[in-house]
C-alpha cells in the first residue's frame, strides 16, 4: 500500500428553537487508501451519508485528478448509504468513465445490496464478491 489515510466527519446537530441543542451521535466515515497494481483500493467503514459524502467526494476526486483510473471501494464495513451517498458514487463512476476508468464496489453488505437493487443501480455499478450474487 502506497499511502494510508483516515478521516472522520462529524455530523452537524440540528438546533431546536427555544431549547438548547441536544448531543447528536457523531456520523463517521473512515477511509483507508492503498494501491495494488493498477487499482487503487479505498476501504470505507461507517456511514456514507449527506454528512460524509462531501469528504469522500473530495478524496475520490483528488484520486481521479492524480491519475488513478481504476478505483475499488471496499464497502464491506459500510453501515449505511443514503441518497447523497449513492449520488456521489454515481458521479464518481461517471467521472471515471469520462477518462476511460472504472469504479468497482467490493463486498456490498446484503442490506445495501437490496437498496442498490431497489434503486436499479446493481446493473450500473461493477460489483464483486459474495454480495453480487442474488440475495435470498
Amino acid at each position: 500500500m502506497r499511502s494510508l489515510e483516515s478521516r472522520t466527519v462529524p455530523e452537524i446537530a440540528p438546533v431546536a428553537a427555544g431549547r438548547p441543542p441536544e448531543a447528536a451521535p457523531v456520523a463517521e466515515l473512515k477511509l483507508v487508501i492503498g494501491s495494488e497494481s493498477e487499482e487503487t483500493v479505498v476501504t470505507l467503514a461507517g456511514g456514507l451519508t449527506m454528512a460524509t459524502a462531501c469528504l469522500l467526494g473530495r478524496v475520490l476526486t483528488e484520486l481521479v485528478d492524480q491519475g488513478h483510473r481504476f478505483l475499488v471501494l471496499d464497502v464491506s464495513a459500510l453501515d449505511s448509504c443514503d441518497g447523497a451517498g449513492w449520488t456521489l458514487l454515481l458521479g464518481i463512476r461517471w467521472r471515471l468513465a469520462t477518462v476511460s476508468g472504472r469504479l468497482r464496489l467490493a463486498g456490498l453488505p446484503p442490506r445495501l445490496m437490496r437498496s442498490c437493487r431497489q434503486m436499479e443501480l446493481a446493473e450500473v455499478f461493477e460489483l464483486d464478491g459474495l454480495a453480487a450474487q442474488p440475495v435470498g
